[in-house]
């Protein structure tokens, strides 16, 4: 097949999960045997043309951030690139991995225009929110009521709220074939707004690129003054929707009855002070917690293998939340939230344990159990391992993706 693969962002230029996994897709495509594209955008500091470097075509593309609620619906300049690379491509199969900044909702029109089959899969869940969807409906209901309306839209949004949005994004979406939610929980929010034909594919991930060696994980832990330790593994995009609050609320805790406890955060360290800030703690807890900034891959990896547990604590619907995934890969257990795609990554008491962040001793409690019994944390890091070999492989995911393109 000629697969053409559409993503607002892509590497090495630019990081991110979904950048990530669009990669890792393309290059499991073509080990298949398909003939692969990907389409993407740069910034016009990068240049002010069009950028081909192999199977890559970037397009430039540029406006004001504050702006996006508009001109992720449609931009006429870029309109014109896209159907002009699209009709020369001319693929068997479009598939779009999020649309909502650069290369527009319009792709969506023009791909179906030039190509019979036209997929995008939803990996968070801004085609009907403007954000996070963190409502206090949501979270009071342990993640039951996942609808949104105008007002949590304009509350998220403030001035920067477009009411013909959704309905725009909804109309783009008529031209696809099918919309793919990451998760089951996902799929539940897109089903409750209406968005039509989904169906769910889980995000997969090079386990062996993702696993590190003992001597990584030691020169990692003496790198960062942690022998001795026993670490607890935090990071993302940091913000309160992320569970920084519960999670040094639980760590309170925890010292208490595992005083060699540390917390290692990857992450923006003016950001996570800002948290920690937010989350009215003192020395009293700070004291127990590292602030590393973003990690490379090969550094990430050794992180893994360097803790004890690591912890997913999001108070949002945090769709599927690779760090999931990539700690069992390093047979590592994870404490996960409640909320979003984590409960169907991790299974409870086999692999970790998924408890509700908001409360905060149970949380704790559960942090602890591992860390005081590392004989139960190396079972359920196996277990672990061999469910992210099972159901979360790269290669697993590429092959449902291709049925997917070739059902009629």
């Amino acid at each position: 097949m000629n697969i053409l693969l559409l993503n607002d962002r892509y590497p090495p230029r630019y990081e991110s999960s979904v950048a990530s996994i669009t990669y890792g897709l393309a290059e499991q495509y073509k080990k298949l045997g398909h003939k692969v594209t990907v389409l993407t955008s740069h910034r016009k500091n990068v240049s002010k043309v069009i950028l081909r470097e192999e199977h890559v075509i970037s397009l430039p593309v540029e406006y004001r951030p504050s702006l996006r609620h508009y001109k992720s619906l449609r931009q006429k300049q870029v309109s014109a690139m896209l159907e002009e690379e699209i009709k020369r491509i001319a693929p068997d199969v479009v598939h779009a991995h999020n649309l909502h900044m650069y290369l527009t909702y319009d792709a969506l029109r023009i791909a179906a225009t030039y190509a019979p089959k036209v997929f995008i899969t939803m990996h968070d869940v801004m085609s009907f929110h403007y954000g996070r969807l963190a409502t206090g409906r949501y979270l009071a209901s342990g993640g039951e009521k996942v609808h949104t309306n105008w007002f949590d839209h304009l509350d998220e949004a403030g001035l920067q709220w477009n009411p013909l949005r959704n309905k725009m994004i909804l109309r783009a979406l008529g031209h696809v074939t099918r919309v793919i939610a990451v998760s089951t929980a996902l799929k539940k929010a897109l089903d409750a707004h209406g968005i039509p034909r989904t169906c769910v594919v889980q995000n997969g991930i090079d386990i062996a690129s993702w696993r590190a060696t003992e001597q990584e994980a030691a020169d990692f832990r003496r790198a960062h003054a942690l022998e001795g330790k026993k670490v607890v593994l935090f990071g993302g995009r940091l913000s309160r929707d992320k569970g920084s609050t519960p999670l040094l609320h639980a760590l309170s805790v925890v010292k208490e009855t595992v005083p060699t406890v540390r917390l290692v955060v990857i992450g923006d360290p003016g950001r996570w002070a800002g948290l920690v800030q937010e989350a009215g703690v003192g020395s009293e807890v700070t004291n127990y917690v590292q602030c590393i900034d973003w990690l490379p891959k090969e550094k990430m990896r050794a992180a893994y293998a360097a803790c004890d547990v690591v912890t997913t604590p999001s108070l949002c619907l945090d769709t599927f939340n690779l760090m999931n995934a990539e700690a069992m890969a390093n047979s590592k257990p994870v404490v996960g939230t409640c909320f979003g795609g984590t409960p169907e990554v991790v299974e409870d008491g086999v692999t970790g344990y998924v408890c509700n962040p908001l409360k905060e001793k149970e949380y704790a409690n559960l942090l602890s159990r591992l860390l005081k019994d590392p004989e139960l944390a190396h079972k359920m890091g196996r277990a672990g391992k061999q469910r992210v070999e099972e159901l979360f492989t790269v290669e697993r995911q590429a092959e449902k993706y291709v049925d997917l393109y070739g059902m009629q």
